[in-house]
């Protein structure tokens, strides 16, 4: 028991003199000592009255003099009333101290019997980490990466209980740090301050971009032209940047030139909304920029920097200004259409790239939010959740980037377990269903998947007569491709049907649509004999120039999940096959916008009539041979044909297997009379015969079989109709 009592006094003695002295550090940071002493005999909010116009005037100079002996008395007054205070309040903590060591000697017994009762920090920690445990791990592999999340966490925690710590003691703003400071009353009405302690308050500390925080701060500390343009896309963390260099300033933890400044999001449409006249929308920018130079404590920041270049006539009158600092945000595309060239812009301001994290670095930013998201709806969130959300948002979300599209998913997750499901923990399958509703494709193998793809030969076979070879070579590609689902930065699946007209290529893709999506679902079909031109690509993938998305664009992203057919792709120019090539290996082209459409969740068909031609007369061709014909007659490249996940030949159809598709179309028509009418009809071989012969082509195949033979047999039977020559129950001889 002696022993550990002596343990306890000197613990507490290091802690009660660590206080002491932290405590000695704090007062003059708290009562901004050196700020104070510094500007000691400078204007009340630095207001002071300046000579306007020309001349001399006895009784102007005399008004200006008093004005600005007033402002200055009153801030010496103010200022030194808070030095006073400052000493009396020193004065008396080391005038007391002694009684107070005394006092806490004396106290230390009860403290210790207190302890006693007390776990210790191992044994709290302890049982922390079983709780932590029993929350956030689902699968044993995982326990050691929870146990490093609940270290970081846990020190967090208990560092903010510390309150002597000299970090905890700095976190609080300090008094009158702003005193010299002019007032910016038209500004405030105009821009949301994120340094107010009611904004900051919100904010999540986030443990990463330092780097790019810290090239922020150094850009912001030049003597001249001491701005900084934020460039990035949407979602890699621009915004968060910004609210963490902000905390920094809050807090006081960033260097003694920007210490004492405010970050002000000007709200730029307000103005443009207020004035509609060009020349007085300068003006008052300008009175904006005035009053904010003059305040001298002003960050201003200007998001989508880009759209208000007609101002930056007025924005370079203070852009090299000492007392006014700039934050432009813009995004990459933007900078390069509409800023790299300037001169000024470049001259003015200095570049910050945010790029996009890791899947490391964002899955950190991540589990530093869970606590804010468990908070906040009431549930929990296993590692293995969080982890799901990393994974499957890196495959599945590319239109936006980490970390944004993990911490959207994760909340959506959230939501959707606490409405919807009901439920107190968010499961990784939770994230699978939340994927799936925002892009309309599986993540996961389904049992509804295996059974479409196990039936889809048998189904293709009855439908596409005389292709068994090409049937089996598809179906084969599909099942291989949809088994690394979610694994492979390509699409689903990618085929080059090769084959002469009509022979059951463009079938084959709407059958395989009509399989996986249903009959509803529409076949995302381009004719690419009407884009031969370089100026068509525009019309596919958008262009600024003649502002549209992109009919190629615009099909993808309102149907990620889809068969994408791309029919005669050989007559597509060749630049536009240069884009078919980044969506084939990559899994994703960039529109005309500089924005990324992803395809990996596309079932790819492009067919191609090159064997048409005379100088092809191969009835069954290997693969390689096939691409050597291709390669040798300059329709396609190798690396073009090579990003293909099969290149499939439909062969030349066969008088007889013309014969059994007729047969079939016959038996169609003949189902679709008897439900509409309840007449039977009956086919001999000579009109089967003389159908083939008046209607059969070898140059289309049996593309215009079916509307030929329903216009004769149509014709027919409609006109004994209508003559009253049959009725319900009676059978047609043709």
């Amino acid at each position: 028991m002696t022993k550990k009592l002596a343990e306890f006094y000197r613990s507490s003695f290091r802690s009660f003199f660590e206080a002491v002295f932290n405590y000695f550090i704090f007062l003059p940071y708290f009562f901004s000592v050196a700020n104070l002493l510094k500007t000691l005999f400078s204007p009340w909010k630095n207001l002071y009255a300046k000579k306007k116009g020309m001349g001399f005037s006895f009784g102007e100079l005399i008004n200006r003099l008093s004005f600005n002996l007033v402002s200055r008395t009153i801030g010496f007054g103010m200022r030194f009333s808070i030095l006073t205070f400052y000493l009396m309040l020193q004065l008396v903590y080391v005038i007391f101290l002694p009684m107070l060591i005394i006092f806490y000697f004396l106290l230390i017994p009860l403290l210790f019997l207190f302890h006693l009762t007390q776990k210790r920090d191992a044994e709290k920690k302890e049982l922390a980490l079983k709780e932590f445990l029993e929350q956030h791990l689902l699968k044993e592999e995982n326990r050691q990466t929870v146990i490093n999340w609940f270290e970081n966490f846990y020190t967090q925690e208990f560092s903010q209980q510390q309150w002597w710590k000299l970090d905890r003691l700095f976190s609080v703003p300090p008094l009158a740090r702003d005193w010299a400071m002019g007032y910016t009353p038209i500004l405030n009405d105009f821009c949301q301050d994120l340094t107010e302690a009611s904004y900051q308050n919100k904010l999540v500390n986030t443990i990463v971009r330092q780097q790019e925080i810290g090239q922020i701060e150094r850009a912001l500390s030049k003597s001249e032209s001491a701005n900084a343009l934020v460039v990035g896309d949407a979602g890699v963390g621009k915004h968060t940047i910004i609210d963490n260099l902000a905390k920094k300033i809050y807090l006081g933890n960033i260097n003694s030139l920007l210490v004492y400044k405010r970050v002000l999001k000007l709200n730029l449409e307000k103005i443009l909304t207020k004035f509609v006249d060009e020349k007085q929308r300068e003006a008052f920018f300008e009175d904006l920029l005035e009053e904010a130079e003059l305040a001298g404590n002003v960050i201003l920041l200007i998001n989508n920097f880009e759209k208000y270049l007609n101002l930056f006539n007025s924005l370079g009158k203070f852009a090299q200004s000492p007392k006014l600092h700039v934050i432009g945000i813009t995004t990459p595309f933007a900078f390069q259409k509409y800023l790299f060239n300037d001169d000024k812009i470049n001259q003015y301001f200095t570049k910050v790239d945010v790029n996009e994290v890791d899947k490391n670095t964002a899955e950190k930013i991540l589990l530093n939010k869970v606590m804010f998201f468990e908070q906040k709806y009431k549930l929990n969130i296993p590692y293995e959740t969080v982890a799901t959300a990393i994974e499957k948002s890196d495959y599945y979300i590319t239109a936006i980037p980490f970390p944004e599209k993990a911490i959207v998913i994760l909340d959506s997750a959230c939501v959707y377990a606490q409405t919807s499901l009901k439920l107190k923990v968010v499961l990784p399958e939770t994230i699978d269903q939340v994927i799936t509703q925002i892009t309309h494709a599986p993540t996961l193998l389904t049992d509804e998947i295996k059974e479409k793809l196990n039936k889809i030969e048998s189904i293709l076979k009855t439908q596409i007569i005389g292709q068994d070879s090409a049937v089996f070579k598809t179906t084969e590609t599909l099942k291989r491709a949809f088994i690394t689902m979610g694994k492979r930065k390509k699409p689903l699946a990618t085929f080059l049907f090769i084959g002469p007209t009509g022979v059951g290529k463009t079938q084959t893709a709407k059958i395989i649509s009509q399989v996986f999506f249903g009959k509803d679902r529409e076949l995302l079909r381009f004719d690419m004999s009407n884009y031969q031109n370089k100026k068509d690509i525009g019309n596919l993938i958008g262009s600024l120039d003649n502002p549209n998305p992109g009919l190629l664009s615009q099909a993808i992203r309102e149907n990620p999940f889809a068969v994408l057919l791309l029919d005669e792709i050989e007559k597509a120019d060749k630049d536009i096959l240069n884009i078919f090539l980044s969506l084939l290996d990559e899994g994703y082209f960039t529109d005309g916008y500089g924005k990324n459409v992803d395809g990996k969740n596309l079932i790819i068909v492009a067919t191609s009539n090159a064997t048409s031609t005379a100088q092809f007369q191969q009835t069954n061709i290997s693969e390689n041979e096939l691409i050597n014909f291709l390669v040798k007659n300059n329709y396609f490249s190798p690396e073009f044909l090579n990003r293909f996940d099969g290149i499939i030949f439909f062969q030349k159809l066969t008088p007889d297997v013309i014969k059994k598709i007729v047969q079939q179309i016959i038996v169609e028509i003949a189902q679709e009379i008897y439900h509409n009418h309840q007449i039977k009809i009956n086919i001999t071989p000579a009109f089967l015969n003389s159908l083939l012969e008046k209607n059969y082509s070898e140059e289309f195949g049996a593309r215009n079989l079916d509307r030929l033979i329903r216009e004769v047999i149509g014709n027919q039977v409609s006109n004994l109709i209508l003559e009253n020559k049959v009725k319900a129950g009676d059978t047609i001889n043709l």
